[in-house]
């Protein structure tokens, strides 16, 4: 008999995984991480989340002294309600008792996959979390079935005209948002151009702007024009930066979230987020402060209490390290048992409002080749 190898008992023998499993997906929630969407201020309740905004009204004039007040001297600014639809975001599962048990027992598998009912929690929950972030970028407020989404950025949020929460633009002026464009013609990107909005976005509202959001091949194409870090005081920085590091003050909330990045870019002091589901072709200038999402807390029934758990949304590039939070909030709740398996549903029921439109502005028909 000859030396025995390998292959002789290959097939005998137990095959050991690395502990960590490798996620192909891509949930990354830049977005998300920057909208104010945490504390109780943004509990939601009733049938839809209503913002008051006020408009001008008002009016002041130069009078010749001792004068009487006329009577078209009488006027004040304006009230209105904004209004917004609840969009509810869903994913859900179906795993067998047979299926968690044998997992749980599988030793030398992935640590993921032995807790395979929390692996399917995470997938469903980053899978709700990239949803919610494309829409705040480009959804419409419905979906091809009809159902309510979020009004995004580039999908209406920011237009200059056209209803928006139920108030147009036609009516109030100043509900309009600031739009530079070509007449959807294609051009060159020109730091005059970023300046144009930036001039819009101060005459409009003399409110500063502080995050640019755009696509990665705005971004790729005209990196030389922004800058990294914050600005040295009487300077301006001429050079970026690729090391991956991190100012406390200006950095982007969580360190794995510098690094996903890559580079922290910025224009005039203020950062620039390139993000893969923004857009060709377009720029957005925000005011953060006035980027909100309400979300509609969730009381369990008592059929509901012993599986409810709230999650905490979080986006994640598949990695392991690479988990931004997002401050909302999910229900997650055990479907009626009908055989031997676990149906688990995650929803989170929300909606996004940019308060103060003329504090914003896009840059549409930015060339990118």
């Amino acid at each position: 008999m000859g030396a025995e190898v390998l292959p002789a008992i290959f097939n005998a023998l137990s095959t050991i995984y690395e502990s960590e499993i490798e996620r192909q997906w891509n949930r990354v929630t830049y977005m998300l991480e920057h909208i104010q969407a945490n504390g109780g201020t943004s509990d939601g309740s009733g049938k839809q989340v209503a913002f008051g905004v006020e408009f001008t009204g008002s009016t002041a004039s130069t009078q010749a002294e001792g004068s009487d007040v006329a009577a078209s001297e009488y006027n004040s600014d304006i009230n209105e309600p904004a209004t917004f639809p609840w969009a509810t975001y869903r994913s859900s599962f179906q795993v067998s008792e047979q299926e968690v048990d044998a997992a749980r027992k599988a030793m030398g598998s992935p640590t993921a996959l032995m807790d395979i009912f929390g692996e399917r929690l995470l997938g469903c929950q980053a899978q709700i979390a990239l949803s919610i972030e494309k829409d705040v970028l480009t959804g419409t407020g419905v979906d091809a079935s009809g159902n309510p989404t979020i009004i995004g950025i580039f999908g209406g949020a920011l237009s200059a005209s056209g209803s928006y929460g139920g108030l147009n633009p036609a009516t109030y002026s100043e509900w309009a948002s600031n739009v530079v464009s070509n007449g959807g013609v294609l051009r060159t990107l020109t730091p005059d151009l970023l300046a144009q909005v930036d001039q819009q976005i101060f005459t409009a509202s003399s409110l500063p702007w502080d995050t640019i959001v755009t696509s990665a091949g705005v971004t790729r194409k005209y990196m030389s024009f922004f800058t990294q870090g914050p600005p040295v005081t009487g300077q301006v920085p001429l050079v970026r930066m690729n090391d991956g590091g991190q100012n406390p003050q200006y950095g982007m909330g969580l360190a794995n979230n510098a690094k996903m990045q890559l580079e922290q870019l910025y224009w005039q002091g203020k950062r620039v987020m390139r993000n893969a589901f923004s857009p060709a072709n377009k720029i957005a200038f925000l005011n953060m402060d006035k980027v909100r999402i309400k979300y509609l807390p969730h009381t369990p029934s008592r059929n509901e209490i012993e599986l409810f758990q709230t999650l905490g949304l979080q986006g994640s590039t598949g990695g392991n390290r690479t988990i931004t939070a997002t401050g909302i909030p999910a229900r997650c709740v055990e479907l009626a048992k009908t055989g031997d398996s676990h149906k688990v549903s995650i929803r989170a029921t929300l909606a996004m409002a940019v308060t103060r439109r003329n504090a914003c502005g896009t840059l549409v028909d930015v060339a990118e080749t």
